[in-house]
């Protein structure tokens, strides 16, 4: 059962003659559809000059991007085009804001760390050792087998910072971290709660699924 409120979706984009084409979300009653059946019609494949340069599905009742706004009004439509619209403006905006402020925070992680020790040490150990450990959107889980992907590693005495670096392409003379593949670089500073404070914000305390 669909419990979002009645509004227009985006079905297929018609590149030729039609632009877009909304469909609502639900099925709405026959009384309803008779009131605004003039500004729907029901596609099939063949109504399209060039079936080939569409996106989307084809076919079923639609409503051209110009008589969406009259078939909100009949309709009482409150979920409106420009409503959603402006939810996902104000979305966008907040993300950007959020890449903005990671942004910068990883700057300052990166400059403190470029002064940090280097020493040699097996991932394994230094994960059994770990208090806690930040994966940032589970890249190391997730794509470390292609040497990707970053950890952050947090015990009472050091925060380790562990970038994998074992890809074909990658400079395997650089590491210092043992791992399973060709290895990681790793960098290593004493423990500060300022700086853990600035990784929980670009890990969103994401904490690593690995062993």
């Amino acid at each position: 059962m669909n419990n979002k409120s009645l509004q227009f979706i985006l079905k297929c984009i018609d590149y030729e003659e039609f632009g877009k084409l909304y469909a609502l979300n639900k099925k709405i009653s026959d009384e309803d559809m008779d009131r605004v059946k003039p500004y729907f019609k029901h596609y099939t494949p063949k109504d399209f000059t060039d079936i080939m340069n569409i996106e989307g599905n084809p076919h079923g009742w639609m409503c051209q991007e110009k008589d969406v706004e009259s078939v909100e009004e009949i309709l009482g439509i409150t979920q409106t085009l420009a409503k959603q619209e402006s939810e996902r403006e104000v979305r966008r905006r907040e993300l950007s804001k959020k890449r903005e402020i990671k942004d910068n925070v990883m700057n300052q992680i990166e400059e403190l760390f470029s002064k940090g020790q280097r020493p040699s040490k097996f991932l394994k150990k230094l994960l059994k050792k770990a208090d806690i450990v930040y994966d940032p959107g589970d890249a190391y889980y997730t794509e470390s087998k292609y040497g990707e992907g970053q950890l952050f590693l947090v015990d009472k005495k050091y925060i380790w910072y562990i970038i994998n670096n074992s890809a074909k392409e990658d400079d395997y003379t650089l590491n210092n971290i043992k791992t399973e593949s060709h290895g990681a670089v790793g960098f290593r500073l004493s423990y500060s709660s300022k700086l853990h404070d600035l990784i929980k914000i670009v890990s969103e305390e994401n904490i690593y699924k690995g062993a």
